[in-house]
């Protein structure tokens, strides 16, 4: 049994895809690994023993994790929410 022309091209353009996948995943995974091991743990020994003394540190030392940034998608037609979004029901008397 042949496998026509058109499915050999939808099975490359699947590898491929899954190749691109899998290589961006791991760039990814890398530079999270760099993160972390780049970072120190945060508050510094030094800053919890002076809170301990009752001394408040106004500037912190930076624990080199990088800016924090938190995305948000929003998908039309899609429920906000783990049961989506129901309204009640109101009774006119």
């Amino acid at each position: 049994m042949a496998v026509s022309e058109a499915e050999k091209r939808r099975r490359e353009e699947a590898r491929k895809a899954m190749e691109e996948q899998r290589d961006f995943v791991n760039k990814e995974n890398e530079a999270a690994m760099k993160r972390v091991a780049d970072a120190r743990p945060t508050p510094t020994q030094e800053e919890n023993d002076l809170a301990r003394l009752g001394i408040h540190v106004e500037k912190k030392e930076d624990d080199g994790s990088g800016e924090t940034v938190i995305t948000r998608t929003v998908v039309a037609n899609v429920p906000v929410g783990p049961h989506g979004y129901e309204t009640r029901s109101v009774k006119k008397s």
